[in-house]
């Protein structure tokens, strides 16, 4: 089986891990370990991993054979998190939940994390490290670029195209064909009827920029 660790030890830390169990269970990844910067998690455990220390000791070569995924929720700390492990040479991978539906042309780059009863339809584009919450979908021909954020019950419909780093709140819905800007933020429960520029905050039904 494969090595993985998880950086990271709040909420979105111990969903990965519930992922990375059910993997564990049909024999394709195995997870002993998490890695996070507050030392007082020290001796303690996160949905059975131990806390093996800070990231910089991960980065610093702590565990060699074991790829990582992010388990940070902060699209800011994911960036530059990103950037110092590839910078480091350390190895990600992506995580997906064993009852979400990828199509078989769908691509999920390097350390995405996509969660349980997700649906990715068909020619669907994950960057690297995109968060794919719980019951989202991705119509199809959409393009989700590096660090984006989906939020639980994110709608993403056919031929979408949503920017780097863009938050998506949880059950908001984006038309067919929409974009929204790399760095956006579309608020939860909200409606782009409109492409978002990037930079921006859309907020409401339908969704205009407020911020």
């Amino acid at each position: 089986m494969d090595e993985i660790v998880i950086l990271g030890g709040g909420g979105l830390a111990s969903e990965v891990a519930d992922a990375v169990r059910a993997f564990e269970r049909d024999g394709g990844l195995v997870c002993r370990a998490l890695y996070d910067d507050d030392r007082r998690l020290k001796g303690r455990v996160l949905q059975g991993l131990k806390y093996a220390g800070t990231i910089q000791d991960y980065l610093d070569g702590d565990r060699p054979g074991a790829a990582c995924v992010i388990g940070i929720g902060d699209n800011a700390v994911r960036e530059r998190l990103a950037a110092e492990l590839a910078a480091a040479g350390r190895t990600v991978r992506a995580v997906v939940h064993p009852t979400a539906v990828v199509s078989g042309t769908a691509t999920v780059g390097a350390g995405c994390y996509v969660a349980a009863w997700t649906f990715v339809g068909p020619r669907v584009r994950l960057g690297c490290h995109v968060v794919v919450n719980v019951g989202t979908s991705i119509g199809h021909d959409a393009v989700v670029e590096d660090l984006a954020q989906l939020c639980p019950g994110v709608r993403i419909s056919g031929f979408c195209h949503v920017g780097r780093a863009a938050f998506l709140g949880s059950n908001a819905v984006v038309a067919p064909g929409k974009r929204v800007g790399a760095g956006a933020r579309l608020s939860a429960c909200s409606f782009a009827g409109r492409d978002i520029p990037s930079g921006t905050l859309a907020s409401g039904v339908p969704a205009r920029c407020i911020g």
